[in-house]
């Protein structure tokens, strides 16, 4: 921790009162745009505490007049209670209490907004500001320009009581607040390091195909496929999940194409199947030519794959029914004795 200190000249302005005679009644913190002297007063006859402070720092400084407080139906019970309230009560007023050891009391020091910034306490991590009530704390960026990360952690802070000193050479700043407020600029601080997501970052995305065999869907959006784009796509058989890369935009677009083909469930007329076609006359691999012709855009995406064996004088088709069928009709209308061939 670093300590920053200044000397100033400190009038006890409210002497410190041991106990409250038994003739008069505790007051309650009523205050309708009361002077902040009388919530002082409230705190000293109910929490037996005193008060150190500059002469000056009881006026506002943008008007000179004496700061003033509102604050109604407010009934608290321990003196724990109270304390916390008195707290509060000073944040309306824009001051800042800190507890001063070896006197009686408890006895607070109260500052304003650039008193309470030289006297905080300045602290490195976050994780200091546990147990904390009003601090600094150093920020420093590795990435994001400080002066721009500033005014957006300053809008954030006690109007009044924050404040941000900039350090460009250091890329730092100091953040002065209650512990609360100091958190929230942490925050603010830490998503400006996170540079922001842009089109063409190159990304890999996952998809998990729950109703459409991995590699018929990898052929389809081989398919659909726009001029121009340079994504890529690669299927892990086993968990029948698609691995796609490429820019950011481009993926995402892949992404959502993707969800729309495996949105439905499966067509049984779609469904794959292995089915092999008998020849009479045709030669298999006259037969298979005819058929890659047939589906040339299916078989370069690799949703239909054919096959022809000379010896058994057969063609092995992969691909879907509503295919089969097609290639079948097919097979069947060229599958012809020749005409020169001897009855």
């Amino acid at each position: 921790m670093i300590r920053k200190l200044i000397p100033c000249l400190l009038l006890i302005a409210v002497a410190f009162v041991g106990f409250t005679p038994a003739q008069e009644a505790t007051p309650k913190p009523e205050f309708n745009d009361a002077p902040v002297t009388e919530v002082l007063i409230w705190a000293q006859k109910s929490i037996g505490c005193g008060f150190i402070y500059d002469g000056e720092v009881l006026n506002d400084p943008a008007t000179g007049k004496v700061r003033r407080v509102t604050a109604s139906q407010l009934e608290p019970k321990t003196k724990p209670e109270k304390t916390l309230l008195l707290f509060e009560l000073l944040k309306r007023a824009r001051l800042v209490a800190f507890e001063v050891g070896g006197l009686p009391g408890p006895t607070y020091q109260l500052y304003g907004a650039d008193g309470a910034s030289r006297n905080s306490v300045i602290l490195q991590e976050p994780g200091e500001l546990k147990g904390m009530y009003f601090a600094s704390l150093s920020i420093r960026l590795k990435h994001a320009p400080v002066q721009t990360v500033a005014p957006r952690v300053r809008e954030k802070l006690t109007e009044g009581i924050g404040s941000v000193e900039v350090f460009e050479d250091t890329h730092s700043m100091i953040v002065t607040d209650y512990a609360e407020r100091l958190l929230v600029a942490w925050e603010i601080a830490q998503t400006a390091e996170v540079p922001p997501e842009r089109d063409d970052d190159v990304i890999v995305q996952d998809f998990v195909a729950r109703h459409t065999p991995g590699d018929r869907l990898a052929a389809a959006l081989e398919r659909l496929r726009e001029g121009g784009e340079s994504w890529k796509v690669s299927l892990n058989d086993i968990s029948n999940v698609l691995l796609i890369s490429g820019r950011r935009g481009e993926v995402d677009e892949v992404l959502n194409r993707a969800r729309m083909l495996d949105s439905h469930e499966p067509n049984p007329a779609y469904e794959e199947t292995t089915y092999t076609i008998k020849l009479i006359y045709l030669k298999p691999s006259e037969a298979v030519k005819t058929l890659r012709d047939l589906f040339q855009t299916k078989v370069q995406s690799g949703s239909i794959q054919i096959g022809g064996f000379d010896r058994d004088r057969k063609v092995v088709f992969r691909g879907s029914q509503y295919d089969l069928t097609r290639a079948k009709a097919a097979i069947k209308a060229i599958d012809l004795k020749p005409e020169n061939e001897n009855k």
